[in-house]
C-alpha cells in the first residue's frame, strides 16, 4: 500500500500490487495502479489511466476507483475547455474489446466491466472493474476526428494506440429509433427504448434499466437487454441475445443463435427460430418457456452449466427453481433441466433428441427433485432422469429410444413405438434393499422396485438392469436384455425371451469364482465366497475372474471371459463363439508364455505364478507385459498385443490382429494359408517376420532370407522370388514357385503401406 503524489508536470506514476492512493495533480499524467484496489485521482489535464491483465490472463489490476474522471460529454462537438480536461482509460489484455464492454450506471457512479464471450475463455476478463465516481454514462464517449478537431475519447481498447469511434452512448433523455452506424457498439439509457440495428451489420446494443425493444435486423448481432422487461430480436444471422432481471422475450430468428437469461428472476420466453440454437436459463427462479424451433438446438434450464459462458460451473447448491417448458421442435435437440427443483416439461419434437432431468448422484450437492415430464416425440431419442428424486413421466414416442430411469424416484415410462431401451442402475451405495422386478410378456409391461423406489414401464424392447449388493430378483423382457448381478448378494436372474446377456464382475470377491452350466436346461450358477447368482434363459455370459483360483464355465452362447487378475484359473467356453481376454500387465512380474493345441482347441497362458488353462475358446484377446512375451493365438480371429518388451507374436489360424507395441518385436507365421493377419505397427527398421520353412515350403531354408527371395511390387518377377510386398497397399504375399502361371500368390499379412521393407526383415525357422 502506497500514497503516491505527482507534480504539476506530466508525470508517469506506477503503483504497487497493493491498494494504493495515487494523485497526479496538474499536467497530462499517466497513472498505472497495478494490482490491488486503487484510488486514482488525475488532477487537471488530459490524464491516462492504464489498466492491465497480466500476460497469462490470470491476474487483473483489481478494482480501481477514479475520483475525477473527465468525460467527453454529450453531443459530437465538445468545447476546447472540455477537450483540455478529457481523460482516457487504456485497457490492455486479451478480451478487453469494445464488443465485450459493459457500462453500468450504479447510482452516481459509472462502473466499467467486460464480459467473457461465449466460446472464448479469458480467465480474468470478468474480474476487470473500474469505477468512475460521480460520473454519468452519457458523458462517456469516443469521437472521431472532424475537420480541424482531433479524435477525442475516454477509452482505448486492447491493442489500440489512438482513439476510434468504436462505441456510442445515447444521451440520457433521448430515445433513438436506429443505431445509425454499422458494426458499432451502442449503449442505451434508462428510458424505454425501441431501437433497430442495421441490415448486414454486426451490431452490439446494450440496454440499461428500461423496458427495451431491440431488433438487430440482419447480421451477427449481440443484444443485451439489461434490467427491465426487454424484447430482443436477433433477425437474420447468428446472434447472441442476453436478458437480465425482468420478464424477457428473446427471439433468435434465422441463424445459429445464442439466447441467454441465466440467473434471471423473471418469467422468460426464448424462441430460437430456424437454425442450430442454444437457449439457456440456468439457475433461474422464474417459469421459463424455451422453444428451439427448427434446427439442432441446445436448451437448458439446468442448475449446472452455461451455454453462454461455457467455462462457468455454478454452485450446484443453487438449482433452477422455476417450472420450465423446453420445446425442442424439429431437429436433433438437447434439452437439459438437470439440477432443477421445479416441475419441468421437456418436449423433444421431431428429430433424434436428448432430454435430461438428472440430478444428485453422490458427487454433487443439488438434486433434481421436481416432477418432470419428458416426451421424446418422433425420432431416436435419449431420455434421462437418472438420480432425479421426483415422480417423473417419460414417453419415448416414435423411434428407437434410450431411457435412463431414476433410482431415487417413482417413474412411469412408456417407450412408445420402436425398439426402445430402458436402463436402471446406480452406485451401489444408493440402494438400501435389493431389486425386485417383474414382467408381463403379454402386455409388454413390467415393474422394477427397490425399497420405496419404483419404475413402472411398458413398450420397452430391451432392458439393462444392474443389481445391488443385496439379494436381487431380476427378470428380463421379451427382447435382448443385459442384466448384471451388481456387487454381492444371492441373486436370481431370469433373462426371459430374447438373446439375453448376463454380466458378472464382483470386485469385492474374497475367494475364486466357481460357475456351473447345464447345457440341456440352460440353467447355471456363479458363486464366489458367500455370493451367488442363479440364472436361466441367458444366451451370453460376460464373466470377469478374480485374483484367486477361478473355475469358469460358459453357456451355449457367445461368451466373454476375462481372466486377467491372477490365480490359477480353469476356463471352459462351452458351446458358441467364445472370447477369452487376458491382460495382467499391471501385476505381472514375469513375461507371458502361452501355448495352443489346434487339434484339441485348448491352451494355456502363464505369467509368473499365474496361469489360465482353457478350452473351447474361439477368440483370444491377450495383452502382454513389460517383459519379452511369447504369445500364441488360437484357431479364431485373435487380438494379440505385445506391450513393452521384445515380444514374439504368433497369430495361428484366423485373421488376427498383431500389435507389437514398443520394443523390437517378432511376428511369427506357421504357414501361408492360416488367414490374413494385420500388423499395424510393424517397424521395418528393426522388427522381424518369422516364417516356417516346413509350413511355407517353396525351397526355404533356415536362416536369413536371400535377397533373391524378396521383392517389392505386385507379383513375383523371377522363379526365385517368394515374398512380395505391395508398397502401395501394404499387402504381403507368398508365391510358392515365383510363377504366375503355376502357383497363385497368397496374401498372408497386411502391413502399412510405404514401408522400407527388405529381405533383412525376414527370418526362416
Amino acid at each position: 500500500m502506497a500514497d503516491i503524489i505527482g507534480t504539476k508536470g506530466n508525470d508517469t506514476l506506477l503503483g504497487t500490487n497493493s491498494a494504493d492512493t495515487i494523485k497526479g495533480l496538474a499536467g497530462n499524467d499517466t497513472i498505472t495502479g497495478k494490482q490491488g484496489n486503487d484510488t486514482l485521482t488525475g488532477g487537471g489535464g488530459n490524464d491516462q489511466f492504464v489498466y492491465k491483465i497480466d500476460d497469462y490472463n490470470f491476474f487483473t489490476d483489481g478494482t480501481d476507483t477514479i475520483t475525477d474522471f473527465g468525460g467527453v460529454g454529450k453531443g459530437i462537438s465538445p468545447t476546447a475547455a472540455v477537450i483540455a480536461e478529457v481523460d482516457t482509460i487504456k485497457f490492455q489484455g486479451d478480451g478487453l474489446t469494445a464488443r465485450n464492454l459493459l457500462l453500468t450506471q450504479n447510482g452516481k457512479n459509472l462502473e466499467i466491466t467486460f464480459e467473457e464471450m461465449p466460446g472464448i475463455y479469458f480467465a480474468s476478463v470478468p474480474d476487470v472493474k473500474v469505477i468512475l465516481q460521480n460520473f454519468k454514462l452519457e458523458n462517456f464517449q469516443n469521437l472521431k476526428a472532424t475537420g480541424a478537431k482531433p479524435a477525442v475519447g475516454n477509452i482505448l481498447f486492447d491493442g489500440q494506440t489512438s482513439i476510434t469511434e468504436s462505441f456510442n452512448v445515447l444521451d440520457a433523455n433521448s430515445t433513438e429509433t436506429s443505431i445509425g452506424i454499422k458494426n458499432r457498439v451502442t449503449f442505451l439509457n434508462d428510458l424505454d427504448n425501441n431501437i433497430t440495428g442495421l441490415n448486414n451489420s454486426d451490431d452490439v446494443v446494450n440496454g440499461q434499466g428500461g423496458n427495451d425493444k431491440i431488433n438487430g435486423l440482419s447480421g451477427n448481432d449481440l443484444l443485451r437487454g439489461g434490467a427491465g422487461n426487454d424484447t430482443l430480436i436477433g433477425g437474420a444471422g447468428s446472434d447472441t441475445l442476453v436478458g437480465d432481471a425482468g420478464n424477457n422475450t428473446l427471439v433468435g430468428d434465422a441463424g445459429d443463435d445464442i439466447l441467454n437469461v441465466d440467473f434471471s428472476t423473471g418469467n422468460n420466453l426464448l424462441s430460437g427460430g430456424v437454425g442450430n440454437d442454444r437457449l439457456s436459463a440456468i439457475a433461474s427462479t422464474g417459469d421459463n418457456l424455451l422453444n428451439g424451433g427448427d434446427g439442432n438446438d441446445d436448451l437448458s434450464t439446468s442448475g449446472n452449466s452455461s451455454f453462454y459462458l461455457p467455462n462457468f460451473v455454478s454452485a450446484r447448491t443453487d438449482p433452477s427453481l422455476g417450472n420450465n417448458t423446453l420445446n425442442g421442435g424439429a431437429g436433433d435437440d438437447y434439452l437439459d433441466a438437470s439440477y432443477s427443483s421445479g416441475d419441468n416439461l421437456l418436449l423433444g419434437g421431431d428429430g433424434n433428441d436428448t432430454l435430461s432431468a438428472t440430478g444428485f448422484d453422490g458427487r454433487y450437492d443439488t438434486p433434481t427433485n421436481g416432477n418432470n415430464t419428458l416426451n421424446g416425440g418422433a425420432g431416436d431419442d435419449r431420455l434421462d432422469v437418472y438420480s432425479s428424486t421426483g415422480n417423473n413421466m417419460l414417453s419415448g414416442g416414435d423411434g428407437n429410444d434410450t431411457i435412463n430411469a431414476s433410482i431415487t424416484g417413482n417413474d412411469t415410462i412408456d417407450g412408445g413405438i420402436g425398439n426402445d431401451f430402458l436402463s436402471y442402475f446406480g452406485y451401489y451405495g444408493n440402494y438400501t434393499k435389493g431389486i425386485t422386478s417383474t414382467f408381463n410378456a403379454t402386455t409388454n409391461s413390467g415393474l422394477i422396485t427397490d425399497g420405496t423406489h419404483r419404475v413402472s414401464y411398458k413398450n420397452i424392447e430391451r432392458l439393462y438392469i444392474r443389481g445391488t449388493k443385496y439379494d436381487d430378483l431380476i427378470v428380463g423382457s421379451n427382447g435382448n436384455d443385459t442384466l448384471s448381478e451388481g456387487d454381492g448378494g444371492n441373486d436370481t436372474i431370469d433373462g426371459g425371451i430374447g438373446n439375453d446377456f448376463l454380466l458378472f464382475q464382483n470386485n469385492s470377491s474374497t475367494k475364486g469364482i466357481t460357475s456351473t452350466f447345464n447345457a440341456t436346461t440352460s440353467i447355471g450358477s456363479i458363486t464366489d465366497s458367500t455370493n451367488r447368482v442363479s440364472y436361466k434363459n441367458i444366451e451370453r455370459l460376460d464373466i470377469s475372474g478374480t485374483k484367486y483360483d477361478d473355475l469358469i464355465v460358459g453357456s451355449n452362447g457367445n461368451d466373454t471371459v476375462s481372466g486377467a487378475y491372477g490365480g490359477n484359473d480353469t476356463i471352459d467356453g462351452g458351446i458358441g463363439d467364445d472370447l477369452l481376454s487376458f491382460g495382467n500387465y499391471y501385476n505381472s512380474t514375469k513375461r507371458i508364455t502361452s501355448i495352443f493345441n489346434a487339434t484339441t482347441n485348448s491352451g494355456s497362458i502363464t505369467d509368473g505364478t499365474n496361469r489360465i488353462s482353457y478350452k473351447n475358446i474361439e477368440q483370444l484377446d491377450i495383452s502382454g507385459t513389460n517383459f519379452d512375451d511369447l504369445i500364441v493365438g488360437s484357431n479364431g480371429n485373435d487380438t494379440l498385443t505385445g506391450g513393452k518388451g521384445n515380444d514374439t507374436l504368433t497369430g495361428g489360424k484366423g485373421n488376427d490382429s498383431l500389435i507389437g507395441g514398443s520394443g523390437t518385436d517378432t511376428f511369427a507365421f506357421n504357414s501361408f494359408n492360416e488367414g490374413i493377419d494385420r500388423l499395424d505397427d510393424f517397424k521395418a527398421t528393426n522388427e522381424l517376420i518369422q516364417v516356417s520353412a516346413a509350413g511355407f515350403g517353396g525351397g526355404l531354408s533356415s536362416g536369413s532370407l536371400k535377397a533373391t527371395q524378396f521383392t517389392i511390387g505386385t507379383s513375383a518377377t523371377t522363379n526365385q522370388e517368394r515374398f512380395i510386398y505391395n508398397s502401395a497397399t501394404g499387402g504381403l504375399f507368398f508365391d510358392l514357385d515365383g510363377s504366375a502361371s503355376g502357383f497363385t500368390q497368397v496374401k498372408f499379412a497386411q502391413l502399412s503401406g510405404g514401408l522400407s521393407l527388405t529381405e533383412n526383415n525376414f527370418v526362416v525357422v
